[in-house]
């Protein structure tokens, strides 16, 4: 089962905030998806690079907070290499997840390290930050 203390919890979030490895300062495509958040400045541009039904590469740009720039980055980490239905499979688990739904340790093992993101809903106004990321993806599907 996938459990991290808070700390290492901290860690990773910070990590991928400080080092993201799809993030550019500006995309060069005309063709991205856009989302924001509904609640503060959190701007997300995103390209998906598919090679029929997997998810190739996604690149992206974004204005806002560590856990919105956290979530963004993992999520993309986790479903690079994909197809679509196991991408939809794990943002269908992922939005269970934040939202307080109680998950099975099959579900814990696929969320990999967006299981930090489990007790988001406890911040509500995080819990946005944390679902920008789905809004995005599911465009994108």
């Amino acid at each position: 089962m996938t459990s991290y203390s808070n700390q290492e919890k901290q860690k990773i979030i910070f990590e991928a905030y400080a080092n993201p490895k799809h993030k550019l300062q500006t995309l060069n495509t005309k063709n991205f998806i856009f989302e924001k958040s509904n609640i503060c400045v959190d701007n997300l541009k995103l390209n998906l690079i598919w090679e029929k039904e997997v998810l190739k590469n996604a690149e992206y740009s974004l204005e806002g907070c560590a856990v919105f720039s956290a979530s963004v980055e993992l999520v993309i980490e986790l479903i690079v290499g994909k197809n679509k239905q196991e991408i939809n499979e794990i943002i269908d688990i992922y939005e269970e997840m934040i939202n307080g739904k109680e998950i099975n340790n099959k579900s814990r093992e696929r969320l990999e390290k967006l299981i930090v993101f489990e007790k988001v809903k406890t911040h509500l106004n995080r819990l946005e930050c944390a679902s920008i990321i789905i809004r995005a993806i599911r465009k994108g599907l």
